[in-house]
């Protein structure tokens, strides 16, 4: 049997021919990632290291995305302590207010690259595996040893093969896919594996869409994810699980857990009134999602009583938005749009609901709290978040104007 490509990278990388699933490399990291919601605490512990200094500053890339632009005294004395340190240190590769998302933002920089080991103090780290990277989240401590050694330890993972086959249908989407998937695994069904998509209907995906799926793996228990097109027939894997495209549905999660999740068809006759959309965030602030939203808000009006809050993933597809006319159909229908940010995604500075408030968003997680204690957090497709915005209540697409 041969090796799995997590295998092959883990086992290329650190000079390990034949390792397995479940041994130890001590792997040499090919870029870190830090940003501030965990970069006070990284460099808190850095400085503990005697002698400490950054391994190679060019590896190293500091973003500003939890808590950007600023809102309180905590986190701009976070974004000033980030600053002197990259200075200090020769960090060159600092993404400050504005750029957007880490993740997607690696992806567009060229700082995530098939075959390279990449980590990043954020669980969703596993987005930037989309362009076929080993990328995966740590610690604050263990990013701090990183910083001085350049290296990290990791498991070898088993691997899960999802088989994507078959077309989707029209109105039917990634984010759609990756429910049907979470769902059927549950929180925990991929713990420490990797997770490799292939199939038909995986080939076909776009970036966006490769994305999302690589960042909503971590919402399984996720190591890392990514995308092979042409994988080696004799792979081994722990297991197989197939998926036919063709006769999937629009799909949402129900408050509580991401895999907690049931068709669209099941939730819109319910008439769940809606106080709050969103459309943001690293699984749901990208291109395709702002260009969905567009079609689907054009000549129409939100709901009275209801906020549509977007903010796109990155000041790229802000720009791109602006440039096609997106952002000027998102305003005109009742948007509230933000600076390109994590935003309303974990309820830390933007988009945080009162107690008993409903959401509907097309971010990562829906727990208990997420966008403020007492809200209540549906997940759904970028189609449905701007639909519902429309009428008020949970509901699907029913067909928007052409951009």
């Amino acid at each position: 049997m041969c090796p799995t490509r997590a295998v092959n990278i883990l086992s290329s990388k650190c000079g390990r021919k034949g390792a397995r699933p479940g041994d130890i490399v001590d792997a040499p990291v090919d870029r870190a990632m830090i940003h501030d919601n965990n970069a006070a605490l990284v460099i808190e512990n850095f400085g503990r290291i005697a002698g400490a200094s950054v391994w190679s500053p060019d590896k190293a890339v500091f973003f500003i995305d939890h808590h950007s632009p600023s809102t309180s005294v905590k986190a701009v004395k976070h974004h000033s302590l980030m600053r002197r340190f990259a200075r200090e240190n020769g960090i060159k590769s600092f993404f400050d207010c504005g750029w957007g998302i880490s993740h997607v933002v690696m992806i567009e920089q060229g700082l995530a690259a098939p075959g390279e080991i990449v980590v990043g103090t954020d669980s969703h780290t596993t987005g930037e595996g989309a362009l076929g990277a080993f990328a995966t989240g740590i610690g604050a401590t263990e990013m701090a040893a990183v910083l001085a050694t350049g290296r990290v330890w990791l498991k070898v993972p088993e691997t899960v093969k999802i088989l994507l086959n078959g077309v989707l249908p029209p109105g039917v989407y990634a984010r759609d896919v990756m429910t049907a998937v979470l769902g059927r695994l549950g929180p925990e069904g991929a713990n420490y594996r990797s997770v490799e998509f292939q199939g038909s209907a995986a080939d076909a995906m776009s970036q966006d869409d490769r994305i999302v799926c690589c960042v909503m793996s971590m919402e399984m228990g996720a190591k890392n994810a990514m995308f092979v097109s042409h994988a080696d027939p004799d792979a081994e894997y722990e297991r197989t699980e197939e998926f036919d495209a063709s006769s999937m549905t629009p799909m949402a999660a129900l408050p509580g857990l991401p895999t907690n999740v049931a068709p669209l068809s099941e939730i819109e006759g319910r008439g769940i009134k809606i106080d709050q959309a969103f459309i943001g965030s690293c699984a749901g602030g990208l291109m395709v999602d702002i260009e969905t939203a567009a079609k689907v808000l054009k000549g129409g009006r939100v709901a009275e009583g209801v906020r549509l809050l977007v903010i796109p993933a990155t000041r790229h597809i802000y720009e791109e938005s602006l440039k096609r006319g997106y952002m000027e159909i998102l305003h005109g229908a009742g948007a509230v749009i933000g600076s390109p940010a994590c935003g309303g995604c974990g309820g830390h500075d933007a988009g945080i609901l009162a107690e008993g408030e409903v959401c509907i968003a097309n971010s990562p997680r829906n727990m208990g709290g997420r966008m403020g204690a007492g809200g209540v957090v549906y997940l759904a497709n970028s189609a449905t978040v701007a639909a519902s915005a429309l009428s008020g209540r949970i509901t699907g697409e029913k067909g928007g104007d052409a951009l």
